[in-house]
């Protein structure tokens, strides 16, 4: 099962980000996964017209496990593929 993260980031000043966590996951396989983010990425502008989305990550979870810590999901992302 994979879960959905987004990195969005203040217009006016790209050092101010957050990470969205998909509330309809987890999803069967990664590619469901990444289809999910680059719609909540476009999404975006119409519920936090000032943030735009930089990166996306879908993150596998153990079977009947939902445990990780946001501090860590934040920094993967910035690792992670752009949507750029």
């Amino acid at each position: 099962m994979f879960e959905a993260f987004v990195l969005v980031c203040l217009l006016s000043d790209p050092t101010k980000c957050s990470a969205l966590e998909d509330l309809e996951g987890p999803y069967k396989d990664r590619d469901t996964c990444i289809q999910r983010a680059y719609q909540i990425a476009s999404e975006v502008p119409s519920y936090l017209p000032m943030y735009i989305a930089k990166q996306y990550m879908c993150t596998e979870q153990p079977k009947g496990v939902r445990a990780w810590v946001l501090n860590i999901v934040v920094r993967s992302l910035k690792a992670t593929t752009s949507l750029n």
